[in-house]
């Protein structure tokens, strides 16, 4: 067998393992929720959740090694290079990208209802598809279908929101979060309180 396959195999293993805490889907769930909420509320709103990923990064790695790394024990994962570059990337051509398309709904439409249809059906759309880089990010780096699906959703309810007129525009944008990080944060609860229930703490001996 190739070495290369080898290591690569066992790195994915290793990856799965250790994304079976449900932490990772309780921090983004949180986030996701809370910026949908804040969203709702006012545009300017969610600003407030830019700071929220800075807090609720040391509350992974606490819940991580009071409760996760005496159970099934911690290896460093090797960083992903170029992670931040593709960040930046994405983040520009995202940009371009809304930009482009709002020219062209003016261009066809003219300038009011291009930019009235620019902001009902085709925004919340893109932005389901921009918020699911992160959940099939996360599909990719694990090899878990569930983040897979996670990012299908989002870019169902960007769709179907404004077509079947449950949301338009900004609120179409703030309900797809907030439903999709409830069912992150319910589905990451199950993981971790499975975890702390059926694996008991290295040392120890179930009773």
């Amino acid at each position: 067998m190739n070495p290369y396959e080898t290591m690569k195999r066992l790195e994915t293993r290793s990856r799965q393992a250790a994304a079976r805490d449900g932490v990772t889907e309780i921090l983004l769930g949180i986030l996701l929720t809370v910026y949908g909420a804040l969203f709702y509320l006012a545009t300017p709103f969610a600003m407030l959740a830019i700071p929220l990923p800075f807090l609720l990064i040391p509350l992974g790695r606490l819940l991580r090694r009071r409760y996760v790394y005496p159970r099934i024990g911690y290896v460093r994962a090797a960083g992903t290079p170029g992670a931040m570059r593709g960040i930046l990337v994405t983040a520009v051509v995202a940009v371009f990208l809304l930009l482009a398309a709002l020219g062209a709904f003016a261009i066809v439409m003219g300038l009011e209802r291009g930019k009235a249809l620019w902001l009902s059906h085709f925004l919340p759309a893109f932005g389901g598809c921009l918020i699911a880089i992160g959940p099939w990010s996360l599909a990719r780096t694990y090899r878990l279908a569930r983040w897979g699906v996670f990012g299908a959703l989002l870019v169902v309810c960007g769709i179907a929101f404004p077509l079947t007129g449950l949301a338009l525009g900004y609120d179409a944008i703030a309900l797809e979060s907030a439903l999709l990080g409830i069912l992150s944060t319910v589905y990451g609860i199950g993981l971790f309180t499975t975890l702390i229930h059926r694996v008991p703490v290295q040392g120890t001996e179930r009773a």
